[in-house]
Formats: structure tokens, sequence, C-alpha cells
């Protein structure tokens, strides 16, 4: 009769054990899948568990260690119980009995049942187990101790913390959002914006100097007015006697109040302001908050020399985030034009590497250019004139030379044969 009773609580120990098993598995998923963005998320809004979840989120390795503590406590309290219910009901034979019956049992109950469950319902899950895998933790305060100290020694890189997220991995969830649906394409596209703009630079969105309407300190008030009006900017750079001595930035508003109080001999020198100078390798997000403490929303680029490169505006910055803005005096013109089939008019200040990418090409890149009229002038070996045909042999494309503005190209006929035709339409 003793034996019976005790045989029962055995295995009524066994199935806790078995369920204990299956416990920290489910919890190993569920705590491990659950996302720091997630747990954020559920702290602002008050969910039950979500402080235990945010403690244990902020060491991985505790919440692992204290699992596997748990797990191996379970899963060998439950094999020394099997065997000790399989000898007292079968003998020696029962050994055998009982490790086939607990490795099926483990492996179902213990292993894949409640993984599978957590991470289906990993949420869920992590809130409700958050709670008492904290307060298993700090039950075995000791042994994490011990284990820490241990880790810290026979670290490789002690104190170097992993990234968390990378940015590779931001832009799988993105496009795994735009499969899902939950994403749309456009807000795809300024996400993908947003991740490049830490590593926009100056340089790259910029007006190049001879694109650049200028005006002279020794300029008459009249001069002034007659270029804002027709060109329709709100600021434009002040040089003294040479374009690359830029001394200061002139507002439209400035010149009109001046104009309205018929202060007509009032000097350009006296209307302009400091500018702030930039070189053109600064990153356009550090830019962006200089500006904007600056309360300015112009500057000035330098190259490497010292010399006037161009300008930027917090206009030319935003556009990297949200695509082209135009207002009413602009003239919306695309960059690439697609004629027919494998032809293009290009505006020449397109990037070869942008062109490469957006329509699958294999244009040529060296350091002497960037730009497909630098490509054309770096092939041809001198200034084209109109009509002027550069030919990419190894890329089976022609460059055709459209438009002149003395001696720069403003516009390219490009027209791709054979087998590098581009796939998609510009």
């Amino acid at each position: 009769m003793v034996v019976v009773d005790l045989v029962t609580i055995e295995i009524i120990l066994f199935f806790i054990c078995l369920l204990l098993s299956g416990f920290f598995s489910s919890s190993e998923v569920a705590l491990i899948s659950i996302t720091r963005a997630k747990v954020h998320a559920l702290l602002s809004q008050g969910r039950k568990g979500a402080e235990a979840l945010d403690i244990l989120k902020r060491s991985t390795d505790t919440v692992l260690i204290t699992i596997l503590i748990g797990n191996n406590i379970a899963n060998i309290a439950a094999a020394s119980l099997a065997t000790a219910i399989a000898i007292g009901i079968y003998g020696d034979v029962g050994i055998g009995i009982a490790t086939g019956v607990t490795v099926i049992l483990m492996l179902i109950f213990g292993e894949i049942g409640p993984k599978m469950y957590a991470s289906r319902h990993i949420e869920e899950l992590a809130l409700r187990v958050s709670r008492p895998i904290l307060y298993f933790s700090k039950a075995i305060y000791p042994v994490l101790w011990i284990s820490d100290h241990i880790k810290q020694q026979f670290a490789f890189r002690p104190g170097v913390a992993e990234q968390v997220v990378t940015e590779e991995e931001i832009k799988e969830w993105i496009d795994v959002g735009e499969e899902e649906g939950t994403i749309e394409e456009q807000e795809r596209e300024m996400l993908y914006s947003v991740l490049r703009f830490g590593d926009t630079t100056v340089r790259e969105v910029m007006t190049p100097r001879v694109d650049v309407i200028m005006i002279g300190d020794t300029s008459t008030l009249e001069n002034a007015l007659s270029i804002f009006n027709e060109t329709g900017f709100s600021r434009i750079p002040v040089y003294h006697e040479q374009i690359d001595n830029v001394i200061g930035l002139l507002n439209v508003k400035d010149i009109f109040a001046a104009a309205f109080r018929q202060q007509m001999d009032v000097t350009i020198k006296e209307l302009m302001y400091e500018p702030c100078f930039v070189p053109e390798s600064k990153k356009i997000d550090e830019l962006l908050k200089e500006l904007q403490v600056k309360k300015q929303h112009m500057a000035v680029v330098l190259d490497e020399y010292g010399s006037f490169a161009g300008i930027v505006t917090v206009e030319d910055m935003l556009e990297e985030l949200v695509g082209e803005i135009m207002d009413e005096f602009d003239e919306e013109e695309p960059e690439v034009q697609q004629i027919e089939e494998g032809v293009y008019l290009v505006d020449a200040r397109a990037w070869v590497g942008h062109l490469n990418k957006n329509l699958n090409l294999d244009l040529p890149l060296t350091d002497s250019y960037e730009t497909l009229g630098g490509l054309v002038i770096d092939r041809l070996g001198y200034i084209p004139r109109r009509g002027e045909v550069a030919k990419i042999e190894e890329s089976n494309i022609e460059l055709i030379v459209m438009q002149m503005r003395g001696r720069r190209i403003v516009k390219v006929k490009m027209i791709t044969t054979g087998e590098d035709e581009p796939g998609g339409s510009g």
C-alpha cells in the first residue's frame, strides 16, 4: 500500500516536471522572440506584465541562463522520477522503458508542443511568463552572479555590446511589411529615404555653382529686384569681385522692404547677411540641424580647396525624404524621360551611379566624373558641341549631346542597344 502511494506521488511529480519543462521551453521562445520595440509599445499601453518583461529584455543573457537552469532542473527531475517509477513497477527492465517514455514525452510535451504554441502567441505568452521568470531569476540569483563573473573572466571582448537591431534588419522588416500589406509602397520609399538620409552628403544634393544665380556686392537695388523677379528665388548668394569669393546671402524680403521704404541708394552689402559655409563632404542630417540652430535656410558649399562649389537649401535636404517639392515657380521636368524603347533623354547632371541603379545599366564609373555630362567629356576628351556622340562600347550605349549652354552639357540622349538594354523605364 505504501509503494502504491509512493508511485502515485512520483507520477504526479513527474507530470508537474513535464509541465515545468514545457513552461520553460515556451518561455524561451516568447521572451527571446519579442522585440524591444514591442516591449516599449506594451509598456506605453500599460499592459500587465510589461514592466517585468522590460526588465528581462534588458539582459538577454540572464533570461537564457535562468530558463536553461529551470529547464535542466525540470528535465533531470522528470527523468529521475520516471526511472524510479519504472524500476518500482518493472524492476531493472524499467530503466529502458523509462528512458524511451521520457524522451518521447519530453519531446512532445516539453519541447516541440510548447515551442510551436509560443511561436504563434509570442506577445500574449511573453506577458504571462515574464513575472514568474523574473521571480525565479531572483530566487537563483547566487547562480546568476557566479555565471556573470565567469562570463566576464572568459569573455573575449568584455563590455562590448552587439547592435540590437541593424539597418539591414530594419529594411527587411519594411519589405516584409509591404509584402503583408501593412506598409504601402510610398511609405516604404519614405522609410528607405530616412535610412539613407544620414549617409547622404551635401555634394549629392547641392545646386552646383554653374547653376547658381548670384549677384555682385556692387550691384544696384534695381538689379537685385530684377533678378528676384525673373527667377522667383527667395535668396541668392552675393560675391565680391569674383564668384569664388562669396561674402553673403541676400534675402528677397530685405530687398522689397528697402524698395518699399524707397531706399533705392542702399547697397547690397548693407542688406546681405553672413552665410553658413559648409564642406561638400558634410552629412545633410548634420547640416539640417545646424541650419535649424542658426535659423537659416541656405548654406554656401565649399570644395576641398575652399572654392565655391554650390549652394544647398533646407528644401534640397527635405526633398531627399519626401521627393521633389514643387512651387509655382518650378517647371516640372523629370531627370530621365523615356522617348521610346531603349532611348532616353537625360539631364546631364544625372549621377551615373543613380542611372545604373534605376535603369539597370552598366555605365562605367571612375573618380574623374560623377555625372552623365562628365562621362561624355571624359570619353571625348574635350568640350563637345551639340550633336556629338560618345560611344560607351563596353556598355553598348551611345550618348548624344542634345543641348549645350555655353560650355556646359545640358541634355543627353542615351541609346541603349544589345544585351545591356535596361529592364525598367525612366
